[in-house]
Parts: C-alpha cells; structure tokens; sequence
C-alpha cells in the first residue's frame, strides 16, 4: 500500500465533513458549533502543508525563523470512526483488499491530519486502532499496511459491526462489498441510525463480481462459508447475477437514503483521486 506524496499532501488540504459538531470537547482543528470564548487564543502548533496559511504568526517566525500557527479555543475535533471490512468476501479478491486498505489509509490520514480522533474498527481481524493528531498521520498508514489477508478473516462484517458501535461520534465510514443479507445490513445501518450523526457508506467491488469474465462449466468457492458450487455460465447467467446484484445494491443504497447516510459505490479500478476528490467532494463528504 503505497501513496503518492502529492496525493497526501493535495489530501491534508481537505476534511472530512461532520456536519454540526457537538460531542467534541478536546482541542482539534475545526470549528465548533456554539458561541463562547471562540477568539480565544489557545496555543501554538508547527505549521505542516496544508495548514491554513492565514493562521501563521509572523512574528513567532521573525524571533525563530520557524512557521507557527495559531490555535484558538474554538476548535474542536472531530471523533471519527471507520468500519472496515476484512472478512473473507473483502480478502480473497486481491485488487479489492489492496483497495479497501487504500480508503480506509487515506481517510485515516485525512483524519488524522485535521487532529481529529479516530477509531478505526478492522472487522474481521479482531483489531480496532485509535490515534489522535497529525502525529498518528504517517504511522496509521503503517498499521493499515500491515493487514495481510492471512492475518484477516471472518464471515459476518455486519453482525459484527453493531458491536463495535460506539454512542459518542461525529462522523463514521463504511467500507464493505455489502455482500451479506439485506436484513443484516439493515440492523447494523439501523443501530448506527440511532446516533443521529452523519454516516457514509462506500460499497466496494472488484470488477470481476460486476462483470464475471468465466464462461462454461466453472467451479466456484464461497468465500465466506468456503463451500465449492459447480456452476455453468453462459451470458443469460451472467445476466440474471448482475440484475441481482443490482437489485441488492440499490436495496442497500435506499437503506441509506432513508436514515440520510451517504452512499457511493465504486470499484477496484477507479483511481484514489477520482474517489477522494471528484466523487467525495462533489457528494458534500469531505471539503
């Protein structure tokens, strides 16, 4: 897993949207939603790429020669929570794996860099990370890097999920293929509802359960519960799988609409750029 420096640092000039923000009390970069001492000053942080440049004290410069900004007692973070996926339908297909990983790096980064708090829940690998500041921005990369898919595994991301809900966020990312039921998905995305905060959810897929490339007599695995069907395909097969994943997608995808979480799908192949900075931007997710 391995980012372009100019795509982080064109990232570190984004956040993430929380909408209104009201649980926050630590120090972080954003503003709060209600009035108080909101011009206080609070302390002095090193200036990184990205930083608002209007927040840089030139007169800490002229007596250091080193680039401050200004903190100010009106800015809050941001608790973030992203949910990924690493059960077996995430980790047998090695272009979606690399790209589940990918989203989950650059918008922990993305967190991290605005000192935001994030939790990051890896479902299916048995591990959760919390980090806290731009500090955390370069090793979270590391962490994430590290998820091999033999060292992850599981059959139900959604089940699992309504465990590690917390009742105190501001903002929480899905990542996930959907691939389970619909009753599934809609008592986990039901539990998160009940928060009232935003959610996003970023269906992913590999181009290969969009588009099956086999044809005739083919035998395939169950990711999740491992068992071998013979199978013969043909383009009117094909037909009715993808008219049902379509049907399931869009089930998903009304889900969310109803309880106002944002939904995007997208595949393995569509570049990070186009992802973070034409889909999310134009989606209101980030700004």
């Amino acid at each position: 897993m391995n980012f372009h420096s100019q795509f982080l640092a064109q990232l570190k000039r984004h956040r993430i949207n929380g909408g209104r923000l009201k649980m926050g009390h630590h120090k972080g970069s954003r503003l709060a939603t209600y009035q108080g001492s909101s011009l206080e000053f609070s302390d002095y942080q090193l200036y990184e790429l990205g930083d608002d440049v209007r927040q840089i004290d030139w007169n800490v410069y002229a007596r250091t020669e080193r680039i401050y900004i200004k903190r100010y007692l009106d800015e809050r973070e941001c608790k973030v929570h992203i949910y990924l996926d690493c059960t077996n339908s995430m980790v047998t297909e090695v272009r979606k794996w690399e790209r589940a990983r990918e989203l989950a790096g650059a918008l922990s980064f993305l967190a991290l860099s605005n000192d935001d708090r994030l939790t990051l829940h890896c479902i299916g690998a048995q591990r959760s990370f919390m980090k806290k500041g731009s500090r955390d921005a370069k090793s979270i990369l590391f962490d994430i890097g590290q998820l091999s898919a033999e060292s992850v595994g599981g059959t139900s991301f959604f089940g699992d999920l309504i465990k590690g809900v917390r009742n105190k966020s501001s903002v929480s990312f899905i990542i996930s293929d959907g691939m389970e039921s619909i009753s599934e998905i809609e008592g986990a995305l039901r539990r998160l509802s009940i928060k009232k905060e935003m959610t996003y959810f970023i269906q992913l897929l590999d181009e290969e359960e969009l588009s099956p490339s086999y044809e005739g007599d083919v035998k395939l695995i169950d990711s999740e519960k491992h068992q071998e069907v013979n199978v013969s395909l043909n383009r009117n097969v094909v037909g009715k799988y993808q008219e049902r994943l379509m049907e399931h997608n869009s089930m998903i995808e009304s889900l969310c609409k109803k309880w106002g979480f944002g939904y995007l799908r997208t595949n393995s192949l569509t570049s990070l750029n186009k992802v973070f900075f034409k889909d999310f931007k134009e989606n209101g997710w980030i700004r």
